[in-house]
């Protein structure tokens, strides 16, 4: 699936499946810009990247919040800029909380919506005008499993997450010439998923043993094997595909009640006041 040629710009992608992606996308040929919010991060990111990319490609990091109308417009200005044009948008940036409806602060809704939702039309937004221009211009938006089923205590994160599924289709409407397709990984193992695992109140890796147990592959995806159905829907390999979202998820949704095991363990726990 070689990318060469090509211009990608990926937030969220300093680290775990943004970054895995990049990786990707820059053994493939593309040039690559990277965006995140910690500085040092990014430039790390775009080093590791250089070493990838076989000239004329190159790397690029761009330290920025997707929440930020002009941090988002600066963003693809220098990916344009360094590149000459930009021909894929991968939109990665999320943030994750848990909490009921209950829980649930105005501030997080803000937050939240601000970020995995607002960011993603942003960011679409000021790609557009040049991925209009572009004859292999694609859209990956990532949202989750989580958007696809309820699940407790993660509402805010959820709705978030449908919400990209629903503007990944509205978007392809809109936009017939730009392939606009969504992700929604399963659990992977990532600093953020990790990190998702920690808000259960179990230790980060007795959580992901737990959830493990209720996926039907019984593992966690690597952000490699995210990436790699990321790199497909940006490549001609998925020329016909458009307004869709691929659940990579290990089974975790067809198999159904994926989560009895930790629920039942935070359950006990609580019972016995643990």
């Amino acid at each position: 699936m070689d990318m060469q040629g090509r211009a990608v710009l990926l937030t969220g992608a300093d680290d775990g499946i943004g970054f895995a992606a990049a990786r990707r996308f820059a053994r493939e040929g593309a040039s690559v810009a990277v965006t995140g919010r910690r500085a040092e991060k990014v430039r790390s990111a775009a080093e590791a990247l250089s070493a990838l990319c076989a000239a004329p490609a190159r790397a690029l990091g761009v330290a920025g919040d997707v929440s930020v109308p002009a941090d988002v417009e600066r963003m693809v200005a220098e990916a344009v800029a360094a590149f000459g044009r930009l021909d894929v948008l991968v939109n990665c940036a999320a943030l994750q909380a848990g909490g009921t409806v209950l829980d649930a602060t105005p501030e997080d809704w803000t937050r939240m919506f601000a970020v995995n939702v607002m960011g993603y039309g942003l960011c679409a937004k000021a790609a557009l005008p040049h991925l209009l221009r572009s004859p292999k211009a694609a859209v990956v938006n990532v949202a989750s499993l989580n958007g696809n089923v309820g699940t407790a205590s993660r509402t805010v994160y959820n709705a978030s997450k449908a919400a990209v599924i629903e503007m990944t289709m509205s978007m392809a409407c809109d936009f017939p010439t730009v392939r606009v397709n969504c992700v929604s990984p399963g659990f992977t193992a990532s600093d953020a998923m990790m990190h998702g695992m920690g808000m259960t109140g179990l230790p980060a890796e007795e959580a992901a043993r737990l959830l493990s147990a209720g996926v039907m592959m019984k593992r966690f995806a690597a952000p490699d094997e995210i990436a790699s159905v990321i790199h497909f829907l940006a490549s001609d390999e998925a020329s016909y595909m458009t307004g869709s979202n691929v659940l990579v998820d290990g089974g975790a949704l067809c198999r159904g009640n994926y989560g009895d095991a930790l629920e039942s363990e935070l359950a006990r726990r609580a019972g016995k006041g643990v």
